[in-house]
């Protein structure tokens, strides 16, 4: 497709997926592969992490992964050899960064809110962990790693993201 970002399938992304018996079982588990593909973790490693750091339970979805990130990010906490940081601008209003930014539309200057494509191009070089609606997915050097529609689907808004760094 002409429109799509450039997409990587998870089996390819992730170290053991393919001949992990807990990835075959599970459903929901965006949040692990984003950890997985992100910190370079074997799945299984990645599953466990995510159970143990967040309260995953198998099968069902990860609950509290927006503030979790942040409260690791904040307390700089390793994950394999890599940490985050926090994307976008604090809010005086919430404990969230805020992605928008300001354009000027015929003069007039006006907030818009960060979409997937618009932050591959900002953004062309580095590994991410974004969250859209219900979802969360890894942008690694401007290639998508998660689902194929998380590279169609370009003006998804996105609602948080952390750089992965050493």
């Amino acid at each position: 497709m002409k429109n799509q970002l450039p997409y990587c399938n998870t089996s390819e992304a992730i170290k053991g997926y393919d001949n992990s018996p807990i990835a075959k079982s599970e459903t929901n588990d965006c949040v692990v592969r984003a950890i997985a593909s992100a910190f370079d973790l074997e799945y299984d490693r990645a599953h466990k992490f995510v159970a143990d750091t967040f309260g995953r339970k198998p099968r069902q979805g990860t609950f509290g992964f927006g503030p979790g990130m942040n409260k690791i990010a904040e307390e700089r906490t390793r994950i394999g050899r890599k940490c985050v940081k926090p994307m976008g601008t604090k809010s005086e209003h919430s404990s969230f960064r805020s992605l928008s930014y300001d354009v000027k539309v015929k003069g007039v200057k006006t907030s818009r809110q960060m979409t997937v494509g618009t932050f591959i191009s900002k953004y062309p070089l580095g590994t991410y962990v974004v969250t859209v609606k219900r979802h969360a997915f890894t942008i690694k050097d401007g290639v998508v790693i998660g689902n194929r529609e998380d590279a169609i689907q370009k003006r998804k808004i996105m609602l948080l993201a952390w750089r992965v760094g050493s």
